[in-house]
């Protein structure tokens, strides 16, 4: 019986890179030190000396703040250069990032913050008073306003910190499943390899400028910024995605590719416009890819799309290229890692079966270290020397990755993975509720989810629909707001034995004519039944 593992895309002439984060950014300076490295909407940029400059600037003021070796350093930001100069002052610095999802607010945000327990928060002006509440004793608040600023501009450089590759550099916070999100732990060689393997997948070019409209605080952002560092190519930004600004601003600033996630690419194709788009783009990457998005951006404008497969973990397990790329696919691994598709026992399947993917590194400082302060977590997910990811895919006979959804009890909306357990945690605080089960409504256009609860009331209590999503937007981020709302009875649902969890796979997958639509309430709230 054949069995499901795979060989890598592109072994035979690619090396990894051995260095950190302070490394790559000395050696890009001193290549060319008056090259863009950022730009953004409305003629904005900044060179490679003039961010080298506020890097040591901003390591200088966290060592006045009394920032020691390996404090951690969180923000809470949105995107801009100065937040990547944070970034890297964090690193120069000799401390540790956390960078934290600025879309989060109360019980989520609390959580986090109480579990990396930073030294110091550096928030946005807008954003102080969100994170000022949550704040532990301990940890300090800079306020990026104009003030601080002009404190960084003022502050004595700082020589950088050039640690071992080995040591922690960045906590980064992904969807927990069980229980609440879990810090990712990366070491300081993690950026510049990974960035390594886009830079050979991609065949990424110094003339190459990015079009990215996610936030910074991803993992997709540090691995890019690294890319631009190492590729000497540009960083092209903007704060948000929109529809109807994307084209018109990756063409100002001479974007030649850009990343997106699966729903920008659909919504691309559903407000299409009429004239074909003035562009320079050579490809774009995205997962996952709807068919109706590689018929417009290949067939019609001729753009190549490539795909790959990764997590927070190990952002670039699989890819997909210029030579090897079957349409729809995540591609094949990549250098440095054994992929696997495996049953309940970690056994492989035969090729063409779906099971769930494991992935394993042969080579040091390519993926996480584990979960921060989650030893059983860690132990959980690096079982039999292989990392389980929680999805499913399978391999075809090219031994190419084809995704198949999760396995794990998470979401995914609009780009972003939510933790069902946080996700339902907040909803039973809601006036009246005794129990909730959060589930996934398939978007077939998007290829994302759209969240639905199903809400058990407390006895005698009154439904109010309107007060239980006004609840849902203030405490959870806004891509983890349900859409959909239904009650149902404690005698409809089942729970399973020991746990007592609601078993959801018995839940209705469709809506129903007692199903509650959010985007109803907001447009016509006297339409929605109380």
């Amino acid at each position: 019986m054949k069995r499901s593992v795979a060989d890598g895309v592109f072994l035979p002439n690619h090396r990894p890179v051995r260095a950190g984060p302070v490394e790559i950014l000395i050696d890009a300076v001193q290549r060319d030190p008056d090259r863009d490295l950022f730009r953004w909407p409305g003629g904005g940029r900044i060179t490679m000396s003039e961010f080298f400059d506020r890097v040591i600037r901003w390591a200088g003021v966290l060592r006045e703040e009394g920032a020691g070796p390996q404090d951690r350093i969180a923000s809470f930001c949105g995107n801009s250069a100065e937040f990547v100069a944070l970034q890297y002052g964090t690193y120069a610095a000799g401390c540790v990032e956390v960078p934290i999802n600025s879309e989060l607010r109360g019980p989520m945000l609390q959580s986090v913050l109480d579990d990396c327990e930073p030294a110091i928060v550096v928030a946005d002006a807008a954003l102080a008073d969100v994170v000022g509440p949550h704040l532990p004793a301990q940890t300090r608040l800079l306020v990026l306003d104009d003030e601080l600023a002009a404190r960084v501009g003022a502050a004595t450089p700082a020589k950088p910190v050039i640690g071992p590759v080995t040591d922690l550099s960045l906590i980064s916070y992904t969807s927990g499943t069980t229980g609440p999100s879990k810090g990712v732990m990366l070491p300081h060689g993690y950026l510049p390899f990974v960035a390594s393997n886009w830079i050979a997948a991609l065949e990424m070019k110094p003339s190459d400028v990015s079009y990215f409209s996610s936030p910074f605080f991803h993992i997709d952002a540090h691995v890019l910024n690294a890319v631009c560092l190492m590729a000497d190519c540009v960083f092209g930004f903007t704060k948000r995605f929109t529809v109807s600004r994307f084209w018109d601003e990756a063409y100002e600033m001479g974007a030649t590719w850009c990343l997106m996630v699966g729903s920008m690419g659909s919504a691309l194709v559903a407000r299409r416009r009429r004239e074909p788009p003035q562009h320079r783009f050579r490809f774009a990457v995205s997962a996952p890819i709807m068919p109706e998005t590689f018929a417009y951006f290949e067939d019609e404008l001729g753009i190549a799309l490539y795909q790959l497969y990764g997590q927070t973990e190990a952002d670039h397990v699989t890819f997909t290229t210029r030579d090897r790329n079957n349409r729809g696919s995540a591609g094949w691994p990549c250098m440095g890692f054994d992929v696997r598709i495996v049953d309940e026992f970690d056994e492989p399947v035969p090729v063409g079966e779906t099971g769930r993917i494991l992935y394993r590194p042969t080579e040091p400082l390519m993926m996480t270290y584990g979960y921060w302060r989650k030893p059983e977590a860690t132990a959980a997910a690096c079982r039999n020397l292989w990392w389980h990811t929680g999805d499913l895919g399978r391999f075809d006979d090219e031994g190419c990755l084809w995704f198949e959804g999760r396995l794990s009890d998470s979401l995914r909306r609009r780009g972003e993975n939510i933790s069902a357990w946080e996700l339902e945690s907040t909803v039973r605080a809601a006036p009246g509720v005794r129990a909730a089960a959060a589930v996934a409504i398939r978007d077939e256009i998007g290829g994302e989810d759209e969240v639905k609860v199903f809400v058990v009331l407390e006895e005698d209590a009154e439904w109010d629909p309107e007060a239980f999503f006004a609840h849902c937007e203030e405490n959870l981020p806004r891509f983890a707001v349900p859409r959909f709302v239904e009650l149902i009875a404690e005698d409809q649902i089942v729970r399973g034995p020991g746990t007592g969890a609601i078993q959801k796979h018995l839940l209705p997958k469709e809506n129903t004519a007692e199903t509650i639509d959010r985007q109803r309430i907001l447009s016509a709230p006297e339409a929605q039944p109380s």
